[in-house]
């Protein structure tokens, strides 16, 4: 019952309009002096932990990506740092591929470079014989139709 009963005042926390922030983020030099001024600016104090694991889909996922174009988007920082994260990732993630590729051709390269192994004289024998035979039917294919 106490912990209803107790006083507001001390509370420190802080309720915002988001509108206001990214209205005041918009504006020019001047008018953020006049707003000083008056002390009506807003400060937007929100950091992003762009780290957070909780939110890993929102920078692999196709479903959560943010359209600078869509007439709702607001530019924060915080999502401007969401965006920032989102292409440093994409950027490391593209050398990785590009690492592996390279990677993938070295190994590759070395296993073409390495020397066949000798082939059983036997089979080299089996594939004398059929080339042979191969060639002789093509001759006499060739003297048939001529």
């Amino acid at each position: 019952m106490a912990l209803l009963m107790m006083d507001d005042e001390n509370d420190d926390r802080k309720h915002f309009n988001y509108d206001k922030i990214v209205e005041q983020q918009n504006l020019t030099k001047k008018k953020k002096k006049l707003l000083m001024k008056k002390e009506e600016l807003i400060e937007d104090d929100f950091e992003v932990n762009v780290a957070d694991a909780r939110f890993q889909a929102m920078y692999t996922s196709h479903l959560f990506n943010l359209d600078p174009s869509d007439p709702n988007f607001k530019k924060t920082k915080a999502v401007k740092k969401i965006l920032e994260e989102k292409a440093r990732r994409r950027e490391h993630q593209q050398q990785d591929a590009t690492e592996a590729e390279k990677k993938l051709e070295t190994d590759i390269g070395k296993k073409a470079s390495v020397p066949k192994k000798s082939i059983d004289p036997a089979l080299s024998l089996l594939i004398k014989s059929v080339k042979n035979k191969t060639e002789q039917f093509q001759a006499r294919k060739k003297q048939k139709v001529k």
